[in-house]
């Protein structure tokens, strides 16, 4: 019999992620030529629209645009502040531009429950209210970055083109010029001190698992580059999925590596957004070859088949690092230990 979590908010379904910017537009235009995401659906969001907005708490005033696109399983997420309070300026004030939360839906969508049961635990709400026809539709921020190393909305919006939104493009029959085009995110990953104690937490809080663990690092690749140059380093990772989702955890070990850097810079948090490619190679290569150096890569499984690959890539226009990957047929190693364990 599997094992059931004992959260009391249970995670059926990560829908979206989110990128926080100081200009949509350019942000918008940068996502479209360079990874070819979009059409994207631009809409106004504050007061306007939330006559009952709060902020940690208290009533507040706030514009904002917001634009969002499917991306595969996943909706991505663009704001901007344009006035007032919100937690989308207090992270660029913080951390800069970049990755901001993960939004999840639970089976009932009822997030006045959410609300209850997440402000039994000690995260409160920290922004949120009603907003659409009839007020019918409901949101809410928790701040999780002590235990879960992310910020995590939810709401009963599942989706779709929110009402009154402008197209980008505006011409429907307008096609990208990017050479690289993403048809999906696959994986949402977090840089994290300790992956059993993050990965007991997720299990434990909103019920997300089964995790299974792994050791990672040079011992499982046939070479290994950091900026550049051969490297050799270790790591332990975390994988779950949630439907075709993966969320990934990363615990940097030994040895130079992409994730002690963004832990060293920007503490434990989000840190890349992952697409499958044919060829990890000939993406690295057109990417490069626009201005965005490879970070870190390498490869693993059979070198004659060409079995797999990767390559985190700092894209700066997109305020994310990306990570193309040729994926296996699976991966390497076995897990080392599984939560929960039984």
């Amino acid at each position: 019999m599997a094992a059931q979590s004992p959260a009391k908010v249970k995670v059926t379904q990560i829908q979206q992620v989110c990128i926080v910017c100081n200009d949509i537009k350019k942000t918008m235009e940068a996502y479209w030529n360079i990874l070819g995401i979009g059409p994207w659906a631009v809409f106004e969001f504050g007061s306007l629209r939330i006559p009952d907005l709060k902020y940690y708490g208290k009533p507040a005033w706030g514009r904002y645009t917001g634009a969002v696109t499917q991306v595969g399983p996943i909706e991505l997420e663009l704001f901007e502040t344009i006035e007032g309070a919100s937690v989308y300026q207090d992270w660029i004030d913080e951390n800069g531009e970049g990755l901001h939360h993960m939004k999840f839906l639970v089976e009932d969508l009822d997030i006045d429950r959410v609300n209850r049961e997440m402000e039994s635990l000690g995260f409160p709400c920290i922004q949120g209210g009603h907003f659409g026809t009839g007020l019918k539709n409901q949101f809410g921020y928790y701040d999780l970055m002590k235990p879960l190393k992310a910020i995590w909305e939810t709401s009963n919006r599942t989706g779709g083109k929110p009402i009154g939104a402008a197209m980008f493009p505006e011409d429907p029959d307008t096609a990208s010029p990017a050479r690289v085009k993403v048809t999906g995110i696959k994986q949402v990953a977090l840089c994290v001190k300790d992956v059993i104690q993050t990965a007991e937490n997720y299990w434990n809080i909103l019920g997300i698992g089964p995790w299974e663990i792994r050791d990672w690092g040079s011992h499982v690749l046939y070479d290994r580059f950091y900026h550049g140059k051969p490297s050799w380093a270790r790591e332990r990772i975390a994988h779950a999925y949630i439907g075709d989702l993966e969320l990934e955890l990363v615990q940097p070990v030994e040895g130079d590596s992409v994730y002690q850097d963004w832990i060293d810079e920007h503490g434990e948090s989000l840190h890349h957004l992952k697409f499958l490619c044919d060829d990890i190679d000939e993406v690295s290569r057109l990417l490069t070859a626009q201005g965005f150096p490879s970070l870190q890569s390498g490869h693993f499984g059979d070198p004659r088949e060409k079995a797999g690959g990767f390559n985190y890539i700092n894209i700066p226009p997109l305020h994310c690092i990306w990570e193309p990957v040729h994926k296996p047929k699976s991966l390497p190693v076995e897990p080392v230990a599984r939560i929960p364990s039984a």
